[in-house]
């Protein structure tokens, strides 16, 4: 089920004067394209690297995405030079609860970006779409993933093991902000 009503993008970009979150543009792309293919967020994530039909369409596409409220896809940009760092997206499960994922440029990692996106998205999810819960999975081995959703108050609400694919099977440990409800 995903979120029922469409959603905007922020007004303004989320910022905290370091890194600021905003809507997709043209000028973004080709960072966007080329992290797409960088080994460590293949690792992480899901997603197939951008190809050509992917790269004409991929703004057009952010805008439908929100229309149809099913997720709210960001830039990670930097708050000064506006240019993409990143990417970051708020996948919508209810109207209630949605799922963070992140990818954080090569070389702009290690340097408390994602901590920093993280935290803004999740402020803004929880108090301008008044959703009750955002969730983060993280593979047990993305140590660092793990880290930024603790320092940023997620809190361990268990695991899931996902069957042998291509990669073969993994353990995906699942946060939440706030704390679950105790059953």
């Amino acid at each position: 089920m995903t979120r029922s009503t469409p959603i905007a993008p922020p007004a303004a970009p989320l910022t905290d004067g370091t890194v600021a979150l905003r809507p997709r543009r043209e000028s973004d792309v080709e960072a966007i394209a080329a992290a797409s293919h960088d080994p460590e967020i293949r690792r992480w994530l899901d997603d197939e690297p951008m190809d050509a039909p992917a790269r004409r369409d991929y703004v057009a596409r952010g805008e439908e995405i929100w229309r149809s409220g099913k997720a709210a896809p960001l830039v990670i940009a930097d708050a000064v030079t506006d240019e993409p760092v990143g990417s970051i997206n708020l996948q919508f499960r209810s109207d209630a609860v949605a799922t963070v994922a992140y990818g954080v440029f090569p070389h702009c990692r290690g340097r408390g970006a994602a901590l920093r996106v993280v935290r803004l998205l999740a402020r803004w999810a929880l108090s301008e779409l008044a959703l009750e819960q955002v969730i983060l999975e993280a593979d047990e081995a993305n140590t660092a993933s793990i880290r930024v959703a603790e320092k940023c108050g997620f809190q361990r609400a268990g695991t899931r093991t996902e069957p042998p694919g291509d990669g073969g099977g993994r353990t995906v440990v699942i946060f939440a902000l706030p704390e679950p409800a105790a059953d």
